[in-house]
């Protein structure tokens, strides 16, 4: 099933009066409306844009300004600086998914309240708690969505113009460190409210500037708030940060939670959400991939076998880093060095199978 033109996407998705569900998943929302895929990656990223513009979830609001009237705002002084081209805001958001396989065409930010998101972006995944904002610059790649047991409910704004991308930069944004902590105050949810409701009239010039006025004006707070002086935050990120280069310079070693969590003078349920906020992975995931990283290079520029690579890294079990290979990579590691091209080696009596 094809991408299909904007005009044809109404007659491919059939209205239907479709109730949402706390226990609704996108697939379960497509089906409502007799459409079947497999898996997320198998939506034509127009039709999950299309089918969650309606109302399938329980609450919803959303503003988005017409094509001709963001081409005439950035024409208009100020306006051409700074516009506001979408917001809205979506409350325990279950089934919500948008990919965006080429990147938007303005920024995107998401600032999630309450529940958990997720976003992929170049191959990185990124869990998205509450109190967090996820910045997108333009023109990236990406997918984001809820998590199926505690959706996230999340306000969103798009935005473009000559100087958005200053602001990006102000706040240090980027495709590397898309997410970052901002405290869910009654002065920033007041911010996202006056964006709101700048926008939801009939978009005048003066009501646009008064819009990008509003979100200069929080993008400013969000900056402040990030990089306010808090020694006991810099304390943390310089501690996770010890612990990641730890785990790089002692790939091959085996420690626990408890034992990173000491490096980083923190509890083991503190350090561990800290450190998947900050990279995405739990702390034991985030080494095990440094693993099977240093396992990739081993099987393409030696002629160490499986069972010895395995080893090296710390594995006791042959079988299980192939299978924690084969889930990280894609294919046992036996077929990725035939893939790459690696040093081959005949296998001695006993070693163990790749696809163990």
């Amino acid at each position: 099933m094809g991408a299909q033109p904007d005009s044809d996407l109404k007659t491919l998705i059939p209205e239907v009066d479709y109730r949402a569900r706390p226990s609704q998943t996108l697939q379960s929302i497509l089906a409502a409306h007799g459409l079947h895929y497999e898996r997320l990656t198998d939506i034509p990223p127009k039709v999950a844009r299309e089918i969650q513009r309606r109302a399938v979830f329980a609450d919803f609001r959303s503003i988005e300004l017409p094509a001709e009237t963001i081409r005439g705002s950035l024409r208009q002084p100020i306006l051409r600086n700074l516009l506001v081209t979408r917001i809205g805001y979506c409350s325990r958001a279950s089934g919500h998914f948008i990919p965006r396989p080429e990147g938007s065409l303005d920024h995107v930010l998401h600032y999630c309240v309450e529940g958990k998101g997720w976003c992929e972006i170049e191959g990185r995944r990124w869990i998205v708690p509450p109190q967090t904002v996820l910045l997108i610059p333009a023109g990236v790649p990406h997918c984001y969505g809820a998590v199926d047991k505690d959706p996230w409910s999340i306000h969103w704004i798009h935005f473009t113009g000559r100087s958005a991308g200053d602001y990006l930069q102000l706040i240090g944004a980027s495709s590397e460190m898309p997410i970052f902590h901002l405290p869910c105050t009654d002065e920033i949810l007041s911010a996202f409210e006056a964006v709101y409701q700048l926008m939801n009239g009939v978009h005048a010039y003066f009501q646009l500037v008064a819009a990008s006025g509003a979100l200069a004006r929080l993008l400013t707070m969000a900056n402040l708030a990030r990089h306010s002086v808090n020694p006991r935050s810099h304390t943390a990120e310089k501690n996770l940060k010890n612990t990641e280069t730890f785990m790089r310079e002692n790939v091959g070693g085996r420690y626990t939670l408890q034992h990173f969590a000491q490096i980083a003078h923190m509890s083991p349920h503190h350090y561990c959400s800290l450190f998947k906020t900050r990279y995405g992975f739990s702390p034991i995931e985030y080494f095990n991939r440094l693993k099977i990283n240093k396992a990739r290079d081993l099987l393409a520029r030696t002629v160490l076998q499986v069972r010895q690579i395995s080893r090296q890294l710390g594995f006791d079990d042959p079988y299980y880093f192939s299978r924690l290979f084969r889930k990280v990579v894609g294919v046992s590691p036996s077929d990725y060095r035939k893939l790459r091209g690696g040093r081959q080696n005949a296998s001695s009596p006993g070693d163990a199978p790749d696809d163990a």
